[in-house]
């Protein structure tokens, strides 16, 4: 199954319409194995699309259990698609996130998991976040070389 059909089969599970920048945005996520922010978004994109439609559609398939925020830096938010384990509205997504100090992507760790943490009294957690850093295999295959 290609891509589009892919997408458009995504875009219908979780209740989405199918428009030409939706399956535009989504097929640069699947393109990519670390996860892209707005700006690298608006970079990669063939049609020029203005900057509060690509945060409308971020934030669309972020409330959607599409996508979820993998990290956040200089950049801003990154973000990246969500496992089958995530439906919708629920992000369920737990694993860890490495971010290569060198080439500053962010890759899923899916292998990873994050355990369950329970709060102290008196207090109540939202997120939990396990953020990994060092320098990933491409930058580590270049630095061989």
């Amino acid at each position: 199954m290609d891509n589009r059909s892919l997408i458009g089969d995504l875009l219908h599970a979780h209740g989405l319409k199918k428009t030409p920048i939706r399956t535009e945005m989504l097929g640069l996520f699947m393109d990519h194995d670390f996860a892209l922010s707005a700006s690298d978004i608006g970079a990669k994109m063939k049609a020029g699309h203005d900057r509060v439609t690509v945060y409308r559609a971020l934030s669309s398939f972020e409330k959607h259990g599409i996508l979820h925020k993998a990290s956040e830096d200089g950049q801003g938010i990154k973000y990246a698609l969500c496992g089958h384990s995530c439906p919708n509205e629920i992000h369920a997504d737990r694993h860890a996130h490495f971010v290569c100090d060198k080439c500053h992507q962010t890759y899923c760790l899916e292998s990873i998991e994050v355990p369950e943490v329970s709060a102290l009294a008196d207090f109540s957690v939202n997120k939990v976040s396990y953020i990994l850093s060092g320098i990933c295999k491409e930058c580590n295959a270049k630095s061989v070389n």
